[in-house]
């Protein structure tokens, strides 16, 4: 079983026309585990009875909780990364310690912050 941890824009992509639902999908029929930060969640729920897609994309996941033990981790990170968003940071964080491929449409960002971290991992589009 591969992870895959998806940040705002993959699930973003999977609410608008084209292959990101699909690729989502593919990866759930095939028995991946979709890892999705609560914070990445925060930042696109808005409207649940708008957002069908999303919320039902968002079932098929599992969401990881930020806890004071990722504080030090994150905030460690965006500083020797020289950057301050807090998701993409955790996003990062989460992908380092389950190994899990990142779906993101912010590729520059999360390839910067991987490298940082001194893991190779891949980076995905949605």
């Amino acid at each position: 079983m591969k992870e895959f941890v998806y940040d705002s824009g993959a699930l973003i992509a999977v609410e608008r026309p084209g292959d990101a639902l699909r690729h989502h999908e593919a990866r759930l029929s095939r028995g991946h585990r979709i890892l999705v930060p609560a914070p990445v969640a925060a930042q696109v729920v808005r409207e649940p009875r708008r957002q069908a897609r999303l919320m039902l994309t968002l079932r098929g996941c599992d969401v990881v909780p930020f806890t004071k033990d990722d504080v030090y981790p994150v905030g460690s990170l965006l500083a020797h990364a020289g950057t301050s968003d807090v998701v993409d940071g955790f996003v990062a964080v989460t992908a380092a310690t389950t190994g899990g491929a990142v779906v993101t449409s912010d590729m520059d960002d999360i390839r910067h912050l991987l490298r940082t971290l001194g893991v190779r991992i891949p980076v995905l589009a949605p």
